[in-house]
């Protein structure tokens, strides 16, 4: 791995101790890290540990003799700035443009060119606390990353969410946030993912068993390769763990909607269209030979008993990706769901949606292979009728990996 310079702050949480780990991890892999901490975060770790795993003086002071400017120019000496762990003080205090030590003086010299990674530590109360929980959007309505908290049992003893994110994760991310930067590696890639919602009135819908984990498996493989990822999700899908582009959708109407508009007006070197598309929706509802209209009713009473949903067909997105797509050598990975089990049945509906929506790859899966809402055995397709098993979503997600980014 290249030589990346590393700005790691620590503030005061007894969540400090993980640091040191990170840090070594990170100087085990060649970063080039400054620590930073707060007067409270050296009262959790020690000065000679952070000295002896960097071989650099730890900062501590914003006024230190001989380094009144060189601390602002820290800033743009690094590649990437990470706060671990952020107590709710000092996340509450960088929203409000608080400067009263290095770590919030040197936020405001940040010019969201590079990344910025935060990991909240701090007890339930105090993370769910509105004050903190408003930092914490406007943070990221700037820019900067706020990694996910664990639930467990806390320091003080309480139960659920605020603690750490583990330190392999954190370097996870930072890895991810490393080779977002690296434009030479970056291919452009529109993932859709989970169920379509169809709705019959404005409480009930039809749906499907999509999850988006499948997708945001690979999201998740891809975003951490360096590839520019917009995630097309439903409501309520799967997401990915790493900082990505999320747009929401509902319904078919809705997903086609926003599907195309992305296709017509940007270029994307790859689509994976993974979203389970109703192949139905709601046209009208029939009660004793009259008809009311989809989501006419807030509610249908359930007191009209039996009723009777005609479904008209969607059309296949599918199909029309390749034709509409701005950038006309876009490559196209579908999926098929086929209806039968039937070995040889599969395979022709998968060759059918390989010519008619002119799919690069589709990727064939069975109702039958999947356990526990996990869908598993995968089986990748190409027009020369080249085939690839992967036994998981995470082995997908490494061969469609390989697929974008080495060709195969």
């Amino acid at each position: 791995m290249s030589k990346y310079k590393i700005l790691f702050q620590i503030t005061g949480s007894i969540a400090a101790y993980k640091s040191a780990y990170l840090i070594s991890k990170l100087v085990q892999n060649d970063f080039d890290v400054q620590t930073i901490a707060t007067s409270s975060a050296l009262k959790f770790i020690g000065q000679a540990t952070l000295e002896g795993l960097t071989s650099k003086p730890v900062l501590t002071d914003q006024f230190q003799t001989g380094h009144m400017m060189a601390h602002i120019n820290l800033i743009k000496w690094a590649d990437i700035i990470v706060l671990a762990p952020a107590s709710a003080n000092t996340i509450n205090k960088m929203a409000n443009g608080i400067a009263d030590n290095l770590i919030t003086s040197l936020f405001l010299a940040y010019d969201f060119d590079k990344p910025y990674l935060i990991a909240p530590a701090m007890n339930t109360n105090m993370f769910r606390h509105p004050a903190t929980q408003s930092s914490i959007m406007k943070l990221k309505s700037w820019g900067l990353q706020i990694l996910p908290v664990q639930s467990g049992y806390l320091a003080c003893g309480d139960y659920g969410s605020g603690k750490m994110l583990e330190p392999d994760m954190i370097f996870e991310h930072i890895i991810a946030s490393i080779n977002n930067v690296k434009t030479d590696r970056g291919k452009k890639v529109l993932i859709t993912s989970g169920a379509t919602r169809e709705k019959i009135d404005e409480v009930r819908f039809i749906s499907n068993i999509s999850t988006g984990k499948t997708a945001s498996t690979i999201a998740n493989h891809l975003i951490k390769k360096g590839a520019s990822v917009i995630f097309l999700h439903s409501q309520g899908s799967i997401l990915p763990e790493f900082n990505c582009e999320l747009i929401e959708f509902v319904s078919y109407a809705e997903l086609k909607k926003k599907l195309f508009n992305l296709i017509e007006s940007e270029d994307f070197d790859f689509v994976i269209h993974c979203a389970a598309v109703s192949d139905y929706f709601v046209d009208k509802i029939e009660y004793e030979n009259s008809f009311m209209n989809s989501g006419e009713n807030l509610k249908i009473p359930s007191k009209l008993g039996s009723l009777k949903l005609h479904l008209a067909p969607t059309e296949k997105l599918a199909d029309k990706i390749k034709n509409l797509s701005r950038n006309k050598k876009v490559r196209l990975v579908s999926f098929k769901y086929p209806g039968s089990e039937n070995p040889e049945d599969s395979l022709s509906e998968a060759n059918e949606l390989l010519v008619k929506s002119d799919s690069d790859f589709v990727v064939l899966n069975h109702i039958k292979d999947r356990d526990n809402n996990i869908q598993n055995n995968f089986l990748i397709i190409d027009k020369k009728q080249k085939s690839i098993l992967a036994s998981t979503a995470e082995e997908l997600a490494k061969q469609i990996t390989k697929i974008i980014f080495e060709g195969l």
